[in-house]
């Protein structure tokens, strides 16, 4: 295909004239051999390791682009900012006619430029562009704007001293009195997650944020069995080239981190126990655990999780949100003497 000719190709890259056939300019053979079939996969940086660095073409004139000692150009600043701030409203009910439980709900605002610890050693939360961190500015991985939790411990009113058959015999009220009833559980709301681009446009170190230029519909469905968090994923993948519903981002932008809102945390954990004193001496405890109690599922967007445009599967869960992403079950059965 040819494109009009642009001198600085010509003038920079030489050894690409009459790559494919005598006549074609420098800017063509870039634009057929390396623009158009790289652009949307690996960015325009690809092209630039391919014809200077790596030489595939010939290096007439040496590598002009790259140190040829380059390996990383990774640093530790502290130049990034963070920010969290939250409300939290709690209800307590004392101990009281064998009850005690609390109830919280927290409403909160995480923001921050990257949230990799130091010590992670990885460059997912660099900073995009050093020249303007602000860029990266966005809610941090973890943030969770609406948190419910609640806990109890009940006593049940059954047997000797208590609301409901308490005259019964003391073989009856072993059996059937002196449960406690206790549990833990916990809901936030989603956790944010983005897409990312397939090449390296700002950073060779650090893929960008892809820019939606449309609302971009969730719906968590299932597709051939595999459970799916875009209502439409096609239309990202198809659509990305024209610029709509996603774009890719142009040189120096960072686009928007953590855009979109997945799974959140649900869990509730539960116990039933009672325990006999034997002989004034020892204690046994029998106990019913359940851990994840109404079988719920959620997937992480963190782990396992495709979110780059143009491979294949994007918006494919690989992973469960959470320890118990199954309902488990433990009986036990201990003496203390």
């Amino acid at each position: 295909m040819h494109v009009p000719t642009i001198q600085y190709f010509e003038d920079v890259f030489p050894q690409m004239k009459n790559l494919d056939f005598n006549g074609e300019s420098a800017t063509d053979a870039v634009y057929n051999a390396e623009w158009a079939p790289y652009r949307y996969n690996y960015g325009e940086t690809q092209g630039l390791v391919d014809i200077d660095l790596a030489c595939y073409y010939g290096c007439p004139n040496g590598t002009q682009f790259w140190n040829q000692q380059f390996s990383s150009l990774i640093a530790l600043s502290s130049i990034g900012m963070s920010y969290y701030n939250a409300g939290q409203f709690t209800l307590r009910h004392p101990a009281k006619h064998g009850l005690t439980m609390d109830v919280s709900y927290t409403y909160s605002r995480s923001i921050d430029m990257g949230s990799d610890a130091e010590r992670s050693q990885t460059s997912y939360g660099a900073i995009q562009n050093s020249w303007n961190p602000s860029l990266s500015r966005g809610v941090s991985d973890f943030d969770t704007t609406h948190l419910i939790t609640a806990d109890w411990s009940y006593v049940l009113p059954v047997g000797h001293g208590k609301a409901w058959l308490n005259h019964t015999n003391g073989l009856v009220d072993a059996v059937i009195g002196g449960w406690q009833w206790a549990g833990l559980g916990r809901w936030t709301s989603g956790l944010p997650f983005a897409l990312i681009e397939p090449g390296w446009t700002t950073n060779w170190e650090l893929q960008a944020w892809a820019v939606p230029t449309q609302k971009v519909k969730l719906h968590k469905h299932l597709v051939d069995g595999l459970p799916q968090v875009f209502a439409d994923d096609q239309a990202i993948n198809n659509g990305y080239i024209t610029g709509s519903p996603v774009r890719l981002p142009y040189p120096g932008e960072a686009g928007p981190r953590n855009n979109f809102r997945s799974d959140g945390v649900f869990d509730i954990d539960s116990t039933l126990n009672k325990t006999w004193n034997i002989a004034d001496k020892a204690k046994l405890k029998l106990a019913w655990e359940v851990y994840n109690v109404t079988n719920s599922t959620r997937f992480d967007t963190a782990a396992n999780f495709n979110n780059a445009l143009t491979y294949g599967g994007l918006g494919f869960y690989g992973s469960r949100l959470g320890v118990n992403t199954f309902r488990r079950m433990e009986f036990g059965l201990r003496l203390d003497f």
